[in-house]
Order: C-alpha cells, then sequence, then structure tokens
C-alpha cells in the first residue's frame, strides 16, 4: 500500500473525559510517518445506551456539581453513534482501525465494530483489556490483531510493514490470528519517555478540553508524567504489568518525563490549545523526589496554573506540598481506598496505618489545597461493618469531596483470581463494567444490594451527624420510601455542602 489510512476509534462514555494522551501520541507517530490519521471518539455523542460515568459521581455526590456549567459551553451530537462510525468508515475508507479501550469499554467497541464487519478492515485493539486479556479478546471476529503492552513502536511498525508490504507477523507486542492459531510476538523493552513526540491533541473535537474541577469547568490539559506504578495494590493491573515487562525485557516499567519534556508540553497546551488548567498524569506525582520537586516549581513558576495531581498518604509531606501549592497547586486526588488498617494491609496490599493518613492530610487542611480521596467498596471478604471503618476514616480526614468506587475485579488484577477462587465471581469470563457501576461479586456476607446500599449512604454518613445515621441507614434499603428519603437528602445536602457557585 503506497499511501496508508488509519482511522483511531476511541469507544468513550464518559463525556467530560480528558483528551486521552495515548491517542494523542498515536496520531503525532504515525503522522510523523506519513500515514493519514482520522480519530472517531464517541464521547460527544448524546446517546450511547451506557452510563455516563460523570452522571453517576454526580448522582452519589462524589464530586462538586458541574454538569450544567459544562452542558452552557458544550452541546453533545444528537446522531446515532452506531450510524456516524459506520458514516465515518464509508466516508474515510481506512486500511487499519485502531481501537483503544479498558475493559468497562471493550463490548461497546465491538458492538461498533459489528456495524462495519461487511467492510472486512484490518482491526488491531490495544489497551489494558487487550494487554491481559489477548487470547480473549481475540477469540472476537472483529478483531485481527491485538497489541500487548505499550503500542507507540508497534502501531508504527505495523502501519509501515503495511506501507511497503511487508510481513507484519514478526512485530513486537502483536498477537495475531494465523489460520487457527494464534501468533504472539515477544514484548519489546519500554519506550524511553524523552523519546515520545507531543501528542497531537487538535486530532479530538475542540470542546473536548473542556473538564470540570472543583464545581467550576476548564480548559484541562493532560500531561502525564510518570508511566506505570510501583505499589502492589490487588485490586490493580499495574503489578502484573511490571511484571510482564521484567521478566520479558528484564527493564522496569515504572518510569519519568524529564522536566524540560514537561515544560514542552505545558508551553504547547497554554500557547496552541490556551488551556488555563493542568493534569498532571501520574498515579503518585509526589514519587518525584524533593529536589526534582524544587526544579518543577522553578520551571512551572513561568505559567503558575492551577493544576491537579494525584499521591498516597505514605508519600505527602510538608516540604514537597509547599512548594507546590506556591506555583498553583489546586486540587490533589489521595488514594486512601478502605479505612480498616488490617484488611487494607492483608487484603488489598496497602500498607500505611490511619494515624500516618490522618496526619498527611491535615498538612493539605493547612495549606489550603482542596483535595478528595478515593474509596472503594464491595472487595472480596468486605462486610458492611468494614465499610464503616472507611467513612470513619474520611470523617476524621474531612475532604472536599469523596469518591465511593464499588470494587471491579478488572483482568490482569490479583483480587480478580481470588473472587474466582472464592466463588464470588462465578463466571470466569466476565467482562468487567465500570467501577460507577452495580458489584458483580455474589458474596453471602455483602450482597449486592447492600453494596449499593452502603454507596448511595456513603457521602451522608461522611458528612452528617452521626446521631443522623440511623435515619440514612434507610435509604439503603432500595425500596420506593428510602427513595423518597434519599432525595431529601440529597436536596438538604446540596444547600447545606454545596455553595452557590457549584450548585
Amino acid at each position: 500500500m503506497a499511501n496508508i489510512k488509519v482511522l483511531i476509534l476511541y469507544p468513550n462514555p464518559r463525556k467530560m473525559a480528558l483528551m486521552y494522551g495515548t491517542i494523542a501520541l498515536f496520531s503525532a507517530l504515525l503522522k510523523r510517518a506519513g500515514v493519514s490519521v482520522e480519530l472517531f471518539d464517541t464521547s460527544l455523542y448524546k446517546e450511547q445506551g451506557l452510563l455516563d460515568p460523570e452522571e453517576v459521581a454526580e448522582k452519589y455526590l462524589m464530586y462538586k456539581l458541574a454538569s450544567h456549567k459544562y452542558k452552557n459551553i458544550v452541546t453533545t451530537n444528537d446522531i446515532d453513534v452506531y450510524s456516524a462510525f459506520h458514516s465515518k468508515t464509508k466516508e474515510f475508507k481506512p486500511d487499519l482501525i485502531c481501537v483503544t479501550c479498558v475493559e468497562s469499554t471493550f463490548e461497546y467497541g465491538i458492538s461498533l465494530l459489528k456495524t462495519i464487519s461487511d467492510e472486512k478492515i484490518l482491526t488491531i485493539m490495544g489497551g489494558l483489556f487487550a494487554t491481559f486479556s489477548p487470547d480473549f479478546t481475540l477469540s472476537y471476529d472483529e478483531i485481527d490483531i491485538v497489541c500487548v503492552g505499550e503500542g507507540e513502536r508497534a502501531l508504527v511498525d505495523l502501519v509501515r510493514r503495511l506501507k511497503s508490504g511487508s510481513d507484519y507477523s514478526t512485530t513486537d507486542n502483536l498477537y495475531l490470528k494465523n489460520n487457527g492459531r494464534i501468533i504472539k510476538n515477544k514484548i519489546g523493552c519500554p519506550i524511553p519517555m524523552d523519546e515520545l513526540p507531543l501528542g497531537d491533541f487538535e486530532i479530538f473535537n475542540e470542546n473536548r478540553i473542556y473538564r470540570a474541577m472543583e464545581g467550576e469547568i476548564y480548559r484541562m490539559a493532560p500531561i502525564e508524567t510518570h508511566r506505570g506504578c510501583n505499589n502492589i495494590c490487588t485490586f490493580c493491573n499495574s503489578p502484573l504489568q511490571n511484571q510482564i515487562y521484567k521478566n520479558q525485557t528484564g527493564e522496569k516499567y515504572f518510569r519519568a518525563k524529564s522536566l524540560q519534556k514537561i515544560y514542552e508540553e505545558i508551553k504547547y497546551f497554554v500557547d496552541t490549545l490556551k488551556a488555563d488548567y493542568m493534569f498532571f498524569w501520574a498515579d503518585n506525582f509526589f514519587t518525584f523526589s524533593l529536589e526534582d520537586i524544587e526544579a518543577f516549581c522553578e520551571m512551572y513558576v513561568e505559567f503558575q496554573l492551577p493544576f491537579y495531581c494525584q499521591s498516597y498518604p505514605t508519600t505527602i509531606n510538608e516540604g514537597k506540598l509547599k512548594l507546590l501549592k506556591r506555583v498553583g497547586l489546586h486540587k490533589l486526588g489521595v488514594g486512601i481506598e478502605h479505612g480498616n488498617e488490617n484488611f487494607r494491609n492483608n487484603i488489598i496490599k496497602r500498607n500505611y496505618s490511619n494515624t500516618q493518613a490522618i496526619r498527611s492530610l491535615s498538612l493539605l487542611k493547612k495549606y489550603e489545597v482542596a483535595f478528595s480521596t478515593n474509596n472503594i467498596i464491595g472487595f472480596p471478604d468486605e462486610t458492611p461493618e468494614l465499610v464503616m471503618d472507611t467513612v470513619e476514616l474520611n470523617r476524621a480526614i474531612d475532604p472536599d469531596t469523596a469518591s465511593c468506587s464499588i470494587f471491579t475485579p478488572f483482568r490482569g488484577t490479583p483480587l480478580r483470581e481470588y473472587a474466582i477462587k472464592k466463588g464470588y465471581l462465578r463466571d470466569p469470563d466476565l467482562i468487567a463494567p465500570s467501577n460507577l457501576d452495580s458489584s458483580v461479586l455474589d458474596m453471602p456476607q455483602f450482597t449486592k444490594e447492600q453494596i449499593e446500599g452502603k454507596r448511595r449512604a456513603f457521602e451522608y454518613y461522611i458528612r452528617f451527624p452521626k446521631k443522623r445515621w440511623e435515619e440514612i441507614s434507610r435509604i439503603e434499603k432500595l425500596t420506593p420510601e428510602s427513595e423518597r428519603l434519599w432525595e431529601e437528602l440529597r436536596q438538604e445536602y446540596v444547600e447545606k455542602y454545596c455553595t452557590e457557585n457549584n450548585v
């Protein structure tokens, strides 16, 4: 093929999701290789038949309310998303479709591909789900190739071989169908992050830059500062990702960009896309050393735009926090996950004390940095009583916002295998939904209905006085009466805890 055309498909139901940096990187790399690239991003299509995570999060009061402000700025597309995708392929006539998805959007991606099955377009899928279930992914007729692990080098190598008519069956990181069997190539070494180009974020719809934070809408820039994570949390697939790369390449998967590279990306977003808020994408921004934080702040003082990053109780310290606050730290996301020390350390493998968490997060109050806690309920072996330990820790911490996700047994995680072994996950092939969906575990000591009830009541238990806990517990019952009470409590909450600017 003399000229190659690639269509990137992003099946995403989350309207206010950040522009996805991986797609921007793929587009930049492919265009640099002389490939024509277009994107079909479902994010702004109105009716997708899926839960919008932002709407779910607001329903359970995990965020400050902002959807009404977002809708005043961004309009969604009323065209049927399936018809639109079919029309896009007819119009663009791609030689290759590149799909990137997570487990909860895999079936959505497949349903879109089914609308064009008669066109017989070569299709590659990548992302976490494909990485941890490559054979399962290839069992679908709609998928020809799977990219296991990072795709930047693999995708460029694939299109170059397609362009020259060469055999692509030996391309690193690719698993391919071949006469009823699967060709499995080795994993290539992780790419040094400074070798990556600036992402082509202009491939996205211009309205995709808008996102909410603390009840306001910003032109938000996603900047990946680190890739991977060194923690061993059992609900996450990062430990297996680290193991795969260590075993097959001998190299560490976790690494960081240089400050010069981060500066170049910030400059691009500010000058080209007029970004006014930075979202530094790393599982733990505070893994930067104090010296690196000092250098970052010296660099960032040129911009001094508000920014968000994430951390854990074990790495927050006053020296780093004080410096970051001076140059624009606006909000910090903190992974608490669970409030019972024994359960957290033994089941989740997050080893820190509640005293340490309370002490670390009190620094955020001292320096007036808004923060949210990330909490999960419905873990294997958890009980309703253990959830209340998470409530109590959040009450002691007093975050600005607290998210309450439901444990989801994603592929590649130790807790998925544990749930199968214990009989909590009866279908070992289950494709896990979003962690904002309902529980998929069948546990005698903590039923699906009880898990949903605790999620409904979670924020109210944190904010309202304990003398009202008996009243709050009634909304856990999932009855018509509890629905009415839930709405009454929600109205009271909004009036009391949401400022006028956030409602």
